[in-house]
Order: C-alpha cells, then sequence, then structure tokens
C-alpha cells in the first residue's frame, strides 16, 4: 500500500466518522451522491471536488461548518504532508 492510498483510507475514515457523528441520514446522503458518481468515501482524497459538492448538496450553507470538523479530525497530519494540506484547501474554496 503507498502513501497516496493510506492517506485515502486515513481521509475516508474521518470524513465517514464525522458524517456519523452528524447523523446516519446525512451520512447516507453524502454517500449516496458520491455513489451517483462512482465514487465511494475512499475516492474522497483523490477526488475532493466530488466530496465537497456532497457536501454542499446535504448541507448547503452548513458544508464550510463540516468541511472544518474534518480538518480538526486529520489536525496534525496536514502539517506533514502538502496533499493532504492541498485536499483540505479544495473542500474549502
Amino acid at each position: 500500500m503507498d502513501n497516496k492510498e493510506l492517506l485515502g483510507d486515513v481521509v475516508a475514515s474521518i470524513v465517514e466518522k464525522t458524517l456519523m457523528n452528524l447523523g446516519i441520514n446525512r451520512y447516507t446522503q453524502v454517500r449516496d451522491i458520491l455513489a451517483d458518481s462512482n465514487l465511494s468515501f475512499s475516492d474522497c482524497y483523490q477526488n475532493p471536488d466530488a466530496l465537497k459538492f456532497a457536501l454542499g448538496q446535504v448541507f448547503a450553507n452548513r458544508h464550510l461548518a463540516v468541511v472544518e470538523e474534518i480538518r480538526s479530525e486529520i489536525g496534525g497530519l496536514a502539517d506533514d504532508d502538502e496533499s493532504l494540506a492541498g485536499f483540505l484547501q479544495k473542500l474549502s474554496a
């Protein structure tokens, strides 16, 4: 398993955990929107625009608050990895 795959799995777990904390219905809605594009949570790290779109559809104006929760869960990992910092930046844009 290479670094991108590992980071993808970590990001997927964090995104899923964050969404589950916000409610199973919201989690399911985001999952279904991703599935419409043949993506899963494991694909989000490589496809941040798809995750951003799904969060925007489900959370509307609150999607940035969800991104901040994801950022908080990722914590210092983004400080050590430029691509992870870029992922978070794309979600926030």
